[in-house]
């Protein structure tokens, strides 16, 4: 029979409201895809095509949205849960927040046409979105282990095997904020040909497209304190 540690764990990802996380969690993996492929599609000039993907983040923030309402609405004070409802609703919100961010970041890069920048400053836009794209992954990885150790036979110490993930976002996480100072320097070395209001713009972005890697980091410790402080 599993411990106290285990059966938490089973609770929290085996019964509702609590299966739709690992959907919700889909949402800002895919939204995070996307707008790294929204990144690339500025960089190139290509307005359309970021256009595009934006309309399509925008789809992903709403559907998340549902599934977030659709958990949200599953609690009462008449249902007994496994978890304390603040650490549910904390991290439920923290996980909402990276699709809603991967919004912002494209509805901001829609706001200004793209004009031909130093190759630096382009290459670490690519370089910024990328590694953002695998810190959510990785951030994902930790949810569908902990639903397939739901579905499987396991131990303790496969739980915390599972939670050892949460470093290795960190760790990604610390590898965009290198990548977002470099980024910066660039982009003020830049800042008599870009102007003013290009300096804003691009600064602006830097921050909003790593924003979703803080709050990958931000949900997976949300996450720790969930199933952990039952």
């Amino acid at each position: 029979m599993p411990g106290k540690y285990q059966r938490t764990v089973i609770e929290v990802f085996g019964t509702p409201p609590f299966i739709p996380l690992e959907e919700h969690a889909g949402k800002a993996k895919t939204a995070a895809g996307k707008l790294n492929e929204a990144v690339e599609a500025y960089f190139e000039g290509d307005m359309e095509t970021l256009h595009e993907l934006s309309v399509e983040i925008d789809r992903i923030e709403e559907e998340a949205d549902y599934i977030k309402q659709k958990i949200q609405a599953s609690l009462s004070a008449s249902v007994k849960l496994p978890v304390d409802p603040k650490h549910l609703l904390d991290f439920l919100t923290e996980q909402d927040k990276i699709v809603n961010d991967a919004r912002n970041a494209a509805y901001w890069m829609e706001l200004r046409e793209y004009e031909e920048i130093a190759p630096e400053i382009k290459e670490g836009f690519l370089k910024l979105a990328s590694k953002t794209k695998e810190t959510v992954e990785k951030y994902y990885t930790l949810i569908e282990k902990l639903y397939k150790l739901v579905e499987l036979s396991f131990s303790k110490k496969k739980i915390k095997a599972a939670f050892e993930i949460v470093p290795e976002v960190d760790r990604l996480e610390h590898e965009v904020d290198r990548i977002e100072s470099e980024l910066t320097k660039h982009i003020f070395a830049e800042q008599e040909k870009l102007h003013g209001a290009g300096v804003c713009h691009l600064l602006e972005l830097v921050e909003k497209i790593g924003d979703l890697a803080d709050k990958a980091v931000s949900s997976a410790d949300a996450l720790q304190t969930m199933v952990i402080r039952r």
